[in-house]
């Protein structure tokens, strides 16, 4: 499977590395994004077309998944690894609906079951235990407790006889033990599996969710599964260090050693942060020390960050900061703008940040644990990694602190030649929405419009009144400003929702008329408009939503990589968000990571009455 194609150019053995490395890291974005720029190199590569079938699938796109499987022909594969992939989607697709609070066996027996024929298909021609367990576990979750049994002693004796690497024939046997109810036998070979594959978060996650599944099943304590817990996912923040209070060397190593020991004590292997200087700096050097991921939020422009942010502490900070950027996994902006003095961008950023740790921790089922420095005597003048602490901790995630030297306040910022503006921007979640068909309206399709469809469009809208900042619209056109991102989701559900089932049948139209909405999450400035006489919200992130929106297929959601990291953060749960891949906007406006939005309910209650 991954040998080297002799006809792949240096260009795509570099993406195939890369991709291999993402894989293993579960870095699934990257991992999507990676396989779709090889198969515009390679079309026909099935290697390719796997992976970015796999990546969809695990960017929580199960139903994607298995229609692009099907599209790239991969059940006629000759490779028994890549056919197997179809019983992998099912099987996704079958523990979908299991959560923290659901049991499996409430659900539908007949997803499980099918799934689980499709295994056995697969052991019936391989006589792999790889199949054989698959299909053990998910006939026990259908049911079908007898042949689940059956199997899982083919699987434990099939295992046994794996001479190769060990980390799966563990893991079968493991599984198998847990089935069979023989719990010191799956406890012996858990500690064995906990040896292995340790370079391979990814596999170690699943391992682990699927061995949870098991044992909420049959009634087995979770601390049967501590020794293989995967690798915890970190936001950290603290104290920046200027030249007016230098850390000295002595701070400086303590600091570092204490970090390192946090870092290797929680198994920390993936980071989510800025890199401002002093703390931030010390995070990022220590996990790229440890040869963990660092994954870097700036809240600006980088250069622009670098003068506000590191160059006042002094160059040797500066070469700090250039050598982390050097060596991250990824570095994102909050927004691509400039700072012009706007203070709330650092918060905005940091939410961020803490947002996509917690989405990472999520797609990897792994532990998620904030670290920050602070010197607790000097809260009020730590506003910043007070807040972050407080916003972790509402959520129910564990902070540890890092205790810091004694600094001073930091003196009153020096005037700027460049005079900021008077005006401030404020982060916001913003929406636009236009409707696919409307300017091939006739004249009386349009007042069926603006008489049938726009009062429906605005009683959903009137619901959510008093948390919407602004909104605007001209022609099909609404533009949406609200504080949370939450609250623009849930319009865009109900809105969609709406429009979908609203009696069309008067329309002189060939296709149904379907909404297109682009979500975004960024700093607005409101400002007043002279020429309509009242106030607005426009900024560059405004003029970055409105270009998403027409690249949003008709009767979807598209929203950013913040906005996602917002809603994760606002930890409300009912979205779900299926990554989209990297997608030029319109106009040349740029390429940016997208997200489709879904419900897992109809939020508002509104939806019933109209």
């Amino acid at each position: 499977m991954h040998g080297r194609n002799p006809q792949m150019n240096p260009a795509t053995e570099e993406i195939k590395a890369k991709l291999l490395s993402a894989q293993k890291s579960g870095d699934y974005l990257n991992e999507y994004d990676l396989a779709r720029a090889a198969i515009k190199l390679h079309p026909d590569d099935e290697f390719f077309r796997y992976c970015a079938v796999l990546a969809l699938s695990r960017c929580n796109a199960k139903q994607r998944a298995l229609d692009a499987f099907y599209s790239y022909k991969l059940h006629t594969s000759e490779s028994e690894y890549i056919r197997a992939l179809e019983a992998r989607i099912l099987k996704d697709l079958a523990f979908l609906s299991v959560d923290e609070s659901t049991s499996p066996m409430s659900l539908d027996a007949e997803k499980f079951y099918a799934a689980a024929r499709t295994y056995q298909q697969a052991y019936d021609q391989t006589d792999a235990h790889y199949s054989a367990i698959n299909a053990a576990t998910l006939y026990l979750l259908s049911g079908e407790t007898e042949l689940a049994q059956l199997l899982a002693a083919k699987a434990i004796a099939l295992a046994l006889k794996d001479d190769g690497p060990q980390y799966f024939p563990l893991a079968t046997r493991a599984e198998a033990y847990l089935l069979l109810h023989r719990e010191e036998a799956a406890r012996t070979v858990i500690a064995e599996v906990a040896k292995h594959n340790d370079q391979n978060i990814l596999t170690r996650a699943r391992t682990h969710h699927q061995l949870k599944l098991i044992c909420k099943h049959q009634h087995i304590g979770l601390d049967i599964l501590d020794p293989i817990l995967p690798e915890t996912v970190i936001h950290y923040c603290g104290h920046a260090f200027y030249n007016h209070h230098p850390l000295d060397e002595q701070e400086e190593s303590e600091l570092k050693e204490q970090i390192e020991k946090l870092l290797i004590e929680n198994h920390c292997a993936i980071a989510y942060g800025s890199l401002m200087a002093g703390s931030d700096i010390l995070f990022a050097e220590a996990i790229l020390r440890l040869g963990g991921e660092l994954n870097i939020w700036l809240p600006f422009g980088q250069e622009n960050f670098c003068n506000v942010a590191v160059r006042p502490a002094g160059n040797q900070w500066v070469e700090r900061f250039h050598v982390c950027i050097e060596k991250a996994n990824t570095v994102s902006f909050a927004t691509e703008s400039d700072f012009l003095g706007d203070e709330s961008l650092f918060g905005y950023c940091s939410d961020v940040a803490m947002g996509m740790a917690i989405m990472r921790a999520n797609s990897l089922g792994s532990k998620r644990l904030q670290l920050a420095v602070l010197n607790p005597n000097l809260a009020k003048q730590s506003r910043g990694t007070i807040s972050n602490i407080n916003k972790w901790n509402s959520l129910g995630h564990p902070t540890q602190l890092v205790p810091s030297p004694e600094i001073s306040p930091k003196p009153p910022a020096q005037k700027s030649r460049l005079e900021y503006p008077i005006n401030r921007r404020e982060p916001h979640a913003i929406l636009f929405s236009d409707i696919r068909g409307y300017s091939k309206l006739s004249d009386r399709d349009i007042l069926w419009y603006y008489n049938e469809l726009q009062p429906v469009l605005a009683k959903v809208i009137a619901e959510f009144k008093s948390d919407i900042q602004h909104i605007d619209t001209w022609g099909d056109a609404i533009f949406l400003v609200t504080e949370k991102a939450s609250t623009a989701a849930k319009i865009a559900v109900a809105l969609n929702t709406v429009l979908a089932e609203i009696d069309q049948s008067k329309l002189d139209i060939k296709e149904p008329l379907m909404m297109r909405i682009g979500l975004h999450f960024g700093p607005v400035y409101k400002l007043y408009d002279h020429l309509a006489e009242c106030y607005t919200y426009s900024s560059n992130d405004v003029t970055k939503t409105a270009r998403i929106e027409p690249i949003t297929p008709p009767g979807e959601i598209f929203g950013t990589e913040p906005f996602v990291a917002m809603l994760e953060l606002e930890g409300e749960g009912w979205a779900n968000f299926e990554y989209a891949g990297t997608l030029s906007s319109a106009k040349n406006f740029g390429a940016f990571r997208m997200f489709h939005i879904r419900t897992r309910y109809h939020p508002p209650a509104l939806l019933c009455s109209l």
